[in-house]
C-alpha cells in the first residue's frame, strides 16, 4: 500500500509481510521502478491514473468540508516555503500536468530522483510479537503487586477514597455556569425552514430516472439499481461477492486487466452496495436493492456509459484464476472487519429478528453472508462450480428492465446528455420477467454471541422501540441525542471504558439498537442498557441543557453535504416516501422539544427493554465471562 502527504512532503509505502522478505521486496521495489524509468511508463496507464487524480481534485473542490482541506493545503505549502495560493489552482494544476505527464517523462523522472536517488529514504520492520500483550499484562500485574505491597493502610485507604471521587466527578453532570463557558449557539439561530433537497422524477427514453440537478463540478454521478425481491433466499448471501466480481471481472471482450484500465481511464470509480427500503407510506413493503454506482467527467460520459452496457450484457466469470483472486481477496478484508469494525455483525443480527428490511440485511451483509463466503474461500475448489453456476444465475436473474432502477446527479448540462444518451442501460438488459420470490424467511437463537480474536467486544441490544414508526417525532431525536451524548457516552465510555457508543433507529419501522464500540465489558454494557427507561423518566435538564441538546440535534439533521451526498440523500428519502415537508415537520418538533416530551418515551422504552435481543461479537474470555446472557456462542 503507497501513501502520501502533502503536509509532510513524504511517500509511504506499507507492506504486510513476513519480516524475512524485507530484502526481497527491496530489491523487487527498486528493480521494478529501474525498469519504469528505463522503458517509460505505459500512458493509457498514466491516463487513467491522471483522470483518477483529476476526479479527486474536483470532488475536494465540492465537497462539504472542502475549506478545512484548502486551508490545510495553504498552511502545509506555507510550512515549505511555497505559494499558499498555488495549491489551490486545480485547473491550471492538472492542465499542466497532463501536459507533463502525456508528452514528457515527467513521472519518469520523479521516479528516479524521489524514489530510487534519494538519500533521505529509510526502511523500517515492524515484527509483530504474539505473547507481547500477555507479557504486558503480567508485567503490569506484577508491578501493580510490588506497589501494594509496599503501600500502608493509609495509602490504600486514600487511593479508594481517589477512586470514589472519581467516579461521583464522572457521574456528575457539568454545572449550568460551567457549561456557559463553552461558545454556543442559540435557539434564535436555528431555522425551521431549511432546505431539504427532493428528486425531480423524469421519464428518459422510455424510464424513470430520478433527477438531481446539482453544481457538481462537471462530475456526473450514475446509480444503477437493480430490485432483487426477484431472487430465491438461497441466492441473497452471494450477492455481495458477485456486486464486487461484477465490477472488476471484465467482460466477453475485455479481460480483467483491460477492463480495470478502460474503467481508471473513463470513470472516477465504478462500485456496488446493496440496501433495502420500506416507503413510509407502506410499511409492510420492502425493496431490496443492488446499487451499481458510477461516476464520469463529460469527456468520458459516453464511454463510460458504453462500458457499462458492455458489462450489464456480456460479463464474463471465464477467468477462474482471479475469481478466485478476488473470493480470496474479499474474505481477508471482511474477516480484519469482523475482528476492528465489527459492530455491523450483531447489529444486523439483532435487527434480523424485526423486520423483513432486516432479514434481507442479515442475508446479505450479515453473519449469514459471512459465513457463506468463509466456507466458500476455504473450500473453494469442491465450491468453485456451484459458485460460477450461482454468478452466472444472478446475473440472468438480475439484469432486467423490470428491475431497473435509475438515478442520476448532475448538473443541468450533464442530465440532458445523458437522457440522449443513456438509453444503452435498459438495451442492454433482458426483457423477461422474474416472478417475485418471498422474502428470507429465517430465524435465530434470541440472544446470541459471536466469538473473534479480538481483544475487546463490540456490544449490541436492540427491540421494535415504536410499531411502524408510529409516535415518532423530532422529540426522539432530542432524546436520541441526550442518550447518545450524554448518558451512553458516561455510563459506556468514560466509566465503562468503551470507545464509544451510539444508537441505531430505523424511523419507518421504529426498530433501534444500542451499540457500543471496542468495549472492555459485556455485562457491565447490557446493565447500563436496561437502566435507559429509568433514566428517561427521571429526567430534569435545565434550560441551558435543553438548548444545547436540541442545537446538537439540529445539527445532525440538516448536515452539511456535498453535492452528490445530497443526491444521494434524496434518492433513498423518495424511495422511501421521505418527503421534504415531512422532514421540515421533525425539525419544527426538534426546534421545540421540552423534557416533557423526551420522558414520554420512557414508557416505550420500558416495553422495549424486556423484549430486546441480545448480540454480542468479540474476545472469547470476556464473552465466556457472561456466557449465561446468551443461548448461543459461535466462532466465527
Amino acid at each position: 500500500m503507497a501513501g502520501s502527504s502533502y503536509r509532510t512532503m513524504m511517500v509511504s509505502y506499507l507492506v504486510g509481510s513476513e519480516a524475512k522478505h524485507r530484502d526481497d521486496f527491496l530489491a523487487l521495489y527498486s528493480d521494478t521502478l529501474r525498469k519504469m524509468v528505463q522503458k517509460g511508463l505505459d500512458r493509457d496507464l498514466v491516463l487513467s491514473e491522471l483522470n483518477k487524480f483529476e476526479f479527486s481534485f474536483r470532488e475536494e473542490s465540492s465537497k462539504a468540508q472542502r475549506g478545512l482541506d484548502r486551508i490545510g493545503k495553504a498552511m502545509g505549502a506555507m510550512k515549505y516555503g511555497n505559494d499558499p495560493f498555488q495549491h489551490l489552482k486545480s485547473e491550471e494544476l492538472i492542465k499542466t500536468l497532463r501536459q507533463k505527464a502525456l508528452n514528457e517523462n515527467y513521472f519518469e523522472e520523479l521516479i528516479e530522483n524521489h524514489l530510487l536517488d534519494n538519500p533521505s529514504s529509510v526502511t523500517v520492520t515492524l515484527v509483530p510479537d504474539p505473547e507481547k500483550q500477555q507479557k504486558t499484562q503480567e508485567e503490569e500485574q506484577r508491578r501493580l503487586a510490588e506497589y501494594d505491597s509496599r503501600a500502608t493502610e493509609k495509602e490504600r485507604a486514600d487511593r479508594i477514597r481517589k477512586t470514589l471521587d472519581l467516579i461521583r466527578e464522572q457521574q456528575t453532570p457539568n454545572s449550568v455556569e460551567t457549561l456557559s463557558l463553552l461558545p454556543r449557539l442559540s435557539l434564535r439561530d436555528l431555522g425551521v425552514d431549511a432546505e431539504f433537497h427532493a428528486v425531480s422524477p423524469e421519464e428518459m427514453f422510455g424510464h424513470e430516472v430520478l433527477v438531481n440537478d446539482l453544481p457538481t463540478n462537471h462530475i456526473s454521478y450514475l446509480d444503477i439499481g437493480f430490485d432483487f425481491s426477484c431472487l430465491e433466499p438461497r441466492l441473497l448471501p452471494w450477492l455481495d461477492i458477485f456486486g464486487t466480481i461484477l465490477t472488476e471481472i471484465g467482460t466477453e471482450k475485455l479481460d480483467f486487466r483491460q477492463y480495470a484500465k478502460e474503467i481508471a481511464t473513463c470513470t472516477g470509480s465504478f462500485s456496488h452496495s446493496l440496501t433495502t427500503y420500506t416507503n413510509r407510506n407502506r410499511p409492510d413493503t420492502t425493496r431490496p436493492v443492488l446499487w451499481l454506482h458510477l461516476k464520469c467527467l463529460p469527456d468520458y460520459t459516453d464511454q463510460a456509459l458504453q462500458l457499462l452496457a458492455e458489462t450489464l450484457s456480456s460479463v464474463s466469470f471465464s477467468d477462474r484464476t482471479r475469481i478466485r483472486e478476488i473470493v480470496g481477496r474479499e474474505f481477508a478484508w471482511a474477516e480484519h472487519a469482523a475482528q476492528s469494525e465489527g459492530y455491523n455483525l450483531p447489529t444486523t443480527r439483532v435487527f434480523a429478528h424485526l423486520s423483513t428490511a432486516g432479514r434481507y440485511n442479515e442475508s446479505f451483509n450479515g453473519v449469514t453472508a459471512y459465513l457463506q463466503l468463509k466456507k466458500l474461500a476455504l473450500d473453494y475448489d469442491s465450491l468453485e462450480e456451484q459458485f460460477l453456476t450461482i454468478l452466472q444465475e444472478l446475473t440472468t436473474l438480475l439484469f432486467n428492465r423490470d428491475n431497473l432502477l435509475l438515478s442520476i446527479t448532475a448538473n443541468k448540462k450533464e442530465i440532458e446528455h445523458f437522457a440522449r444518451i443513456g438509453g444503452c442501460i435498459p438495451g442492454a438488459l433482458g426483457s423477461r420477467k422474474p416472478a417475485p420470490q418471498p422474502p428470507p424467511d429465517i430465524s435465530f437463537p434470541r440472544h446470541e454471541a459471536f466469538i473473534t480474536s479480538a481483544e475487546v467486544a463490540f456490544v449490541v441490544q436492540g427491540g421494535n422501540l415504536l410499531k411502524n414508526g408510529k409516535g415518532y417525532n423530532g422529540h426522539f431525536e432530542v432524546l436520541k441525542t441526550y442518550l447518545s451524548r450524554d448518558y451512553l457516552w458516561n455510563s459506556v465510555r468514560q466509566m465503562g471504558g468503551a470507545y464509544g457508543c451510539f444508537i441505531q433507529f430505523g424511523q419507518i419501522s421504529g426498530n433501534l439498537a444500542l451499540v457500543s464500540y471496542r468495549d472492555p465489558n459485556v455485562r457491565k454494557t447490557y446493565e447500563a442498557y436496561n437502566q435507559i427507561p429509568t433514566i428517561i423518566e427521571s429526567l430534569d435538564l435545565p434550560e441551558e441543557v435543553m438548548e444545547q441538546l436540541i442545537i446538537g440535534t439540529y445539527g445532525t439533521f440538516t448536515p452539511l453535504q456535498s453535492s452528490a451526498a445530497k443526491g444521494a440523500t434524496a434518492r433513498n428519502d423518495y424511495l422511501n416516501g421521505i418527503t421534504p415537508e415531512y422532514k421540515r415537520q421533525r425539525l419544527e418538533e426538534i426546534t421545540t422539544t421540552n423534557v416533557e416530551d423526551m420522558r414520554a418515551f420512557a414508557k416505550p422504552f420500558a416495553r422495549m427493554i424486556p423484549e430486546s435481543h441480545r448480540s454480542v461479537i468479540g474476545n472469547r474470555m470476556k464473552i465466556e465471562e457472561d456466557r449465561d446472557l446468551f443461548e448461543k456462542l459461535t466462532e466465527l
